[in-house]
């Protein structure tokens, strides 16, 4: 390949700051070094690594453990340095089975590397993350119940509690019905004074209930229905396997990149995600699971499965009338329409009501036999439940 060429060069020792300016024979596999003062002679298998320059190659030595590597720069032109490297790769392929394998990656094209790398990565990290599943099945269900009292101190500190007879009557008699039989979990709910539509549990089975979503809401099966998929959330145990999710995947990235991430160090951020992942949106495939498993604790009880449905379908609808709304000119009432906006948009981010979730849950109804509907409380507990945080007082039922 190389026949007694000759190209200018610098020897850096190792030692010394200042390279030695000289120039190198290469013929063969054979690279000979020689400047004013010294002469190095070198095989191409020596070099530990070969990088591409603005002005020719860069060939470092085998690393040594008392001082730093010698480098030869070589200046040449591009032509030419793409010729050492193959010589380079070729010496290396040679060495053995393993180092032929990683240097024929390297001859690769940079576009077809790029599209095997993307594969092997998302292969291993679907496995990575199915393993990651797994994990949580060795977590204790105390572990969860520890991590959503945490949380609950700080709910319970923020929000206004207006819990009345009559909703906790509703609430007792519905999670009688809900929770299927042996669960290892208690559960309890809350509710908040406010006119979100809104609903979310915690890993220990605290259930809040915004006020707004009673209030608007045109029967007691939607919010059984909303109930039960709080329940299935809780049941499996979507906050811990969001929780290892997040921390598997902020140590995946820690160990390829490094152990910090700007200011963030791995536990830091575990710490953080624990806090806040127990409360926010879970996975497509979380809501899923979670809206198939609602639908079962529900057909059990021969109970109607409609109410979900037309929850969502009726939060889909006044989300497309506050989105239309945006488009007109704002009136008097125009931070009104903000609020309800803002509440909708609040909702959907925690339950994102999608057309495939949406037919999914038709699917799932339409499947099996319609529930009965029966009613967990009386007409007037009901009529008490929808007035809460409205009227406090009068709410109040014995």
């Amino acid at each position: 390949m190389f026949q007694n060429q000759t190209f200018t060069s610098r020897y850096f020792d190792g030692v010394s700051a200042v390279p030695e300016e000289g120039t190198v024979l290469i013929h063969g596999q054979v690279i000979d070094f020689s400047s004013a003062d010294t002469a190095h002679k070198l095989s191409v298998s020596q070099f530990s690594e070969f990088t591409l320059t603005h002005k020719g190659c860069k060939l470092v030595l085998r690393p040594d453990e008392v001082k730093e590597s010698p480098v030869l720069e070589i200046i040449c032109s591009k032509e030419d340095a793409k010729k050492l490297e193959s010589l380079w790769i070729q010496t290396k392929k040679s060495q053995s089975h393993a180092h032929a394998f990683f240097y024929s990656i390297r001859e690769m094209n940079p576009l077809v590397l790029g599209i095997l790398s993307i594969l092997i990565v998302s292969v291993i990290g679907f496995f990575y993350f199915k393993g990651l599943e797994l994990v949580t099945n060795f977590i204790p269900v105390s572990m969860d119940k520890s991590l959503g009292e945490s949380v609950q101190m700080k709910m319970d500190a923020q929000f206004q509690e207006c819990n009345t007879k009559a909703t906790d009557r509703f609430f007792t008699e519905a999670l009688k019905k809900i929770v299927p039989k042996g669960s290892p979990h208690q559960f309890k709910v809350s509710v908040i004074g406010s006119t979100i539509p809104n609903a979310f549990t915690l890993s220990n089975g605290k259930i809040y209930f915004f006020s707004g979503l009673l209030n608007d809401a045109e029967s007691q099966e939607e919010v059984i229905g909303v109930l039960a998929h709080e329940i299935a959330h809780v049941e499996k145990r979507h906050h811990m396997r969001n929780l290892v999710k997040a921390g598997g995947t902020s140590l995946a990235i820690s160990l390829l990149v490094g152990p910090g991430l700007g200011n963030m160090e791995f536990l830091e951020t575990f710490t953080e995600l624990g806090s806040t992942i127990l409360v926010l949106k879970f996975s497509r495939d979380f809501e899923t699971e979670a809206d198939i498993t609602s639908i079962e604790y529900l057909k059990s009880q021969n109970l109607s499965t409609s109410g979900l449905l037309t929850f969502f379908q009726r939060m889909q609808e006044l989300e497309k009338e506050t989105l239309e709304s945006e488009d007109k000119p704002q009136d008097a009432n125009a931070k009104n329409d903000e609020v309800v906006t803002k509440s909708l948009t609040d909702f959907l981010s925690t339950h994102p009501a999608t057309e495939e979730r949406m037919k999914a849950l038709k699917t799932l109804i339409q499947s099996d036999k319609k529930g009965s509907v029966r009613k967990i409380v009386s007409d007037k507990t009901w009529k008490e439940v929808q007035s809460v945080c409205l009227d406090f007082k009068n709410s109040d039922s014995k």
